[in-house]
């Protein structure tokens, strides 16, 4: 037999072969692959986030011993309505055409909506959110073992009774007035930040006024700090806009 009728023969014995296999193992290995597939995809989303999350530590940790910035100092007194100042944010955003076009996507799913919050309820979220300074950052993570920035937020509100509220920063930065000018932010406002990391997303972070030019937030390197909204260094140019939900 020559070497072509050794290639004839071995072809058809694979084909007789794969012939033989029954339709109930070759749908069992599809859905075998199906699953590979599917934890390898969740492997490289849980790598990527891992990296976003070490670029954001490292950017962070650059800014350490930061001096603070003089802004206006927020008075301890009860916050009083101040007027949309959504017009001025998309004249601003203007300038930029990414962050323009990211903006006009993020509009279309609501703005400035209603969250009926007392003064006297936001003085108490405050409180809960600072019984969690120090607390790791977890995605995802929602106690005081680990939490996320908006985590941070859902939790503080939950805890005090307000649960008609949303679970990423993206939703709650969708509530309340729109406030451009951070030396008008008083303690209750929310405070919401763009280009933390890379993503196609508008808000990719979100805190807490606390008065006095200062927000807790959750921290990807340090947990659950307080930082200054004016820091020249970081969160100033981050920063997106706050808005007011007290009524």
């Amino acid at each position: 037999m020559n070497k072509y009728k050794s290639y004839v023969v071995v072809f058809f014995g694979l084909l007789i072969s794969s012939c033989s296999v029954s339709k109930k193992s070759l749908i069992n290995e599809l859905e075998s692959l199906k699953k590979v597939n599917k934890s390898l995809a969740i492997d490289n989303d849980i790598l990527n986030e891992k990296v976003i999350n070490l670029e954001i530590a490292i950017e962070e940790i650059k800014n350490e011993n930061i001096p603070a910035v003089n802004v206006s100092p927020t008075l301890d007194i009860k916050v009083v309505s101040t007027a949309s100042q959504l017009n001025q944010l998309e004249q601003f955003l203007r300038s930029d055409n990414a962050l323009s076009a990211k903006f006009r996507s993020f509009k279309r799913g609501g703005i400035e909506k209603t969250l009926r919050v007392s003064y006297s309820d936001m003085q108490r979220v405050i409180k809960e959110a600072k019984t969690y300074k120090g607390t790791r950052h977890v995605m995802g993570g929602l106690s005081h073992n680990g939490i996320d920035c908006s985590g941070l937020l859902f939790v503080s509100f939950k805890a005090n009774g307000i649960t008609n509220i949303p679970r990423t920063a993206a939703d709650f930065a969708r509530y309340g007035s729109i406030i451009i000018n951070t030396n008008e932010l008083k303690a209750g406002d929310l405070v919401f930040f763009t280009n933390t990391y890379r993503t196609s997303k508008l808000v990719t972070h979100a805190g807490i006024c606390i008065g006095n030019g200062e927000f807790i937030h959750t921290s990807s390197s340090k947990g659950v700090m307080i930082s200054k909204i004016n820091d020249p260094y970081y969160w100033r140019d981050k920063f997106l806009f706050g808005t007011r939900i007290v009524n």
